[in-house]
């Protein structure tokens, strides 16, 4: 997570949050004087996460029974860092969720993308190629690693 770019204090989007593997480290790392958005629209794994932040005893967490396509419970220019981990291919409307994911950012924010790359035996994930849709209205684009997983960088 420190990785992704993750720093105490800072307010984070886990989109495509699943069932909270990132949500939780992210939570840790902020501490209390940040916070993190888990974003998962599968109602039953959202209910997963906030059963593991109450037991890890994190106050940092809000969890959102929604996906990256309407973010409306997040404030505009409120997120330091989004990130979407191995789900990006599961986004319904690419559009809408680049406009709401853009929305969230301050100025100067990242929305950090990591996905597997489809191939012969999984056949869903994100080409590099597609990440071209999601360049427009943010100031910086920057794709950190090819082969199996994709791995790129957004700047609002």
């Amino acid at each position: 997570m420190k990785k992704v770019g993750i720093r105490e204090g800072q307010r984070v989007a886990d989109i495509g949050a699943g069932y909270g593997y990132f949500t939780v480290p992210a939570a840790m790392i902020v501490g209390e004087s940040g916070l993190v958005y888990s974003v998962e629209p599968d109602w039953a794994r959202s209910e997963r996460i906030r059963t593991r932040v109450t037991s890890e005893g994190l106050h940092n967490v809000r969890v959102l029974n929604t996906g990256a396509e309407q973010l409306s419970d997040i404030p505009s220019d409120a997120v330091d860092l989004a990130f979407s981990a191995f789900t990006l291919h599961h986004f319904h409307d690419k559009n809408a969720a680049r406009s709401e994911v853009r929305r969230i950012l301050r100025a100067g924010g990242v929305f950090y993308v990591w996905d597997r790359v489809p191939g012969n035996i999984i056949r869903h994930g994100t080409r590099p190629e597609q990440l071209n849709e999601f360049t427009e209205g943010f100031s910086s684009f920057e794709l950190l690693a090819g082969g199996r997983s994709v791995r790129a960088r957004f700047t609002k």
